[in-house]
């Protein structure tokens, strides 16, 4: 492209294409430098917030599509149970877990079997092991996210993510098997 007098004689860089272009230019940046900052500051990498040991709540649980309700409580360091409210096919069951026995209790008959027994996706290791994590705050990577905080980990090699908020777990994903929301 040659240099035309012109543009010379107006102060125009040859291969700049003029003052539209420096516009266009300077629009651009403003666009990006706005998008840039506004991602900012939705996330902020932070420290898992510290989540207290002596949880006891109900869960809204979905398992694999399937929807259940019930009371879940932390009785001692890895230790869990969980009372079924619903369905009504279920209500009254309680199980208890950690890693080395499960017991299944029902209208008074028992059940109980080594932990290694039961599948690595099955309601209670998955939601214990997470669970513990969280408590744990170990591996747990962290995310501001407007009014609460993400926390991401893993648990049986899958993925999970965590909404807490003042410092209690309003919600956990694991990875196309389970979520559950706390109340």
């Amino acid at each position: 492209m040659p240099i035309t007098q012109a543009a010379l004689l107006h102060g125009e860089p040859p291969f700049f294409g003029g003052t539209a272009m420096k516009i266009r230019m300077l629009l651009l940046t403003a666009v990006i430098s706005a998008a840039l900052v506004g991602c900012g500051a939705e996330r902020k990498s932070a420290k898992p917030e510290k989540l207290s040991g002596d949880m006891d709540k109900t869960a809204e649980i979905t398992l694999f599509g399937r929807e259940y309700k019930a009371e879940l409580r932390r009785g001692g360091e890895g230790v869990w149970e969980c009372g079924f409210t619903e369905p009504e096919s279920l209500a009254g069951l309680k199980m208890t877990y950690d890693t080395e026995n499960c017991r299944i209790e029902l209208d008074g008959l028992q059940y109980q079997c080594d932990g290694a027994a039961l599948p690595e996706y099955g309601l209670m290791p998955l939601l214990a092991t997470a669970l513990e994590t969280l408590i744990d705050g170990k591996d747990i990577s962290c995310t501001v996210r407007g009014d609460y905080t993400e926390e991401t980990g893993e648990t049986s090699g899958q993925r999970f993510v965590a909404k807490v908020k003042g410092g209690e777990l309003t919600e956990l994903e694991v990875d196309k098997a389970l979520t559950v929301r706390f109340r």
